[in-house]
């Protein structure tokens, strides 16, 4: 923003010089200085004080007038990226919409299920009647 005003300024004392009896001159250089050498002392002072406020009270603000500028800045670059991203990646998604609009359905649908044959259960076995058969069976440890 100070280079903003700065090459204003530039710009200004470029036209002023290039014609200094001109419309630009008269207003930017002599009402200045009519007004100022109608200035009585009380005022000069009063604005001597005013500016040092000023001046002071920008210093204070400046650093977190920083931080504000570097958030809004921040913010419109992401802001810039995420509608790049978003315009870059919006017709693949349109396809990949539609692609899958065509192919979801057939997929959900897909072949019939032929129905499956039910197997018959296998009888139980018939606990044994040997007791030393009956903890090996059960996965029990078994001794020799």
């Amino acid at each position: 923003m100070s280079l903003l005003i700065a090459a204003l300024i530039g710009l200004l004392a470029v036209l002023v010089s290039r014609n200094p009896g001109g419309w630009l001159w008269r207003v930017l250089v002599e009402a200045p200085a009519r007004k100022l050498s109608a200035m009585t002392g009380r005022q000069m002072l009063i604005t001597a004080i005013v500016l040092v406020m000023a001046i002071g009270a920008s210093e204070l603000v400046l650093m977190d007038l920083a931080w504000v500028l570097a958030a809004d800045i921040v913010a419109w670059i992401e802001l810039f990226a995420s509608v790049l991203i978003f315009t870059r990646l919006l017709p693949g998604w349109r396809a990949f919409k539609g692609r899958a609009g065509r192919t979801l359905p057939v997929m959900l649908r897909g072949r019939p299920r032929a129905s499956r044959a039910r197997r018959a259960r296998r009888p139980a076995a018939k606990p044994s009647d040997d007791p030393d058969s009956a903890g090996a069976f059960l996965g029990g440890p078994a001794f020799a």
